[in-house]
């Protein structure tokens, strides 16, 4: 079955830093017409740095949540930027580990009713300290837990972040 719809015109709402909005005209299956918001993002990686079986991960104040979110260290892809290189930037630049030893997990997509962001996770071992590098306006703490600690977290609805959980699947399955 087709069910895929046709863009007949695009409208620009917003061309921003991280996101771009715009609203689309769509042919449907059916033959009707519907409006279709999209954000346009760069995407993103997630990665899970584990040692001796614990995970690391932040604390950060997630302003449209309004709350501080506990998630694994993460970042946009800058243009142009592979992704295996955003992985390596934002681990040192989150939370000062360094490493160029990444597994590929998969992607994901956040959220598919409005967006086409992408987030790619990795796993990442072997990692030595080295120094954060924070973003001018990113206040990050960052901590280790036990799996098991992280497994009842994610039960007790604890740890909410998407890329989060699915890593965490990710890792325990594989």
């Amino acid at each position: 079955m087709d069910n895929k719809e046709i863009k007949i015109d695009t409208t620009k709402i917003y061309d921003g830093k991280i996101i771009k909005l715009r609203k689309d005209k769509v042919l449907t299956p059916n033959g009707n017409y519907s409006y279709r918001e999209v954000i346009d993002h760069q995407g993103g990686v997630g990665i899970l740095f584990i040692k001796d079986n614990q995970v690391l991960l932040i604390e950060q104040y997630r302003y449209p949540y309004e709350e501080t979110v506990i998630e694994i260290p993460a970042g946009k892809i800058e243009k142009g930027e592979d992704i295996r290189n955003t992985a390596i930037r934002e681990l040192e630049e989150e939370t000062g580990y360094y490493t160029e030893e990444f597994k590929y997990l998969g992607a994901i997509y956040p959220s598919c009713g409005y967006t086409n962001e992408i987030i790619h996770l990795f796993l990442a071992t072997n990692a030595t300290m080295k120094e954060t590098h924070f973003d001018e306006d990113e206040l990050i703490t960052c901590k280790f837990y036990p799996i098991e600690e992280v497994k009842q977290m994610i039960k007790e609805g604890k740890i909410k972040d998407a890329k989060t959980i699915a890593a965490i699947y990710h890792y325990l399955v594989d």
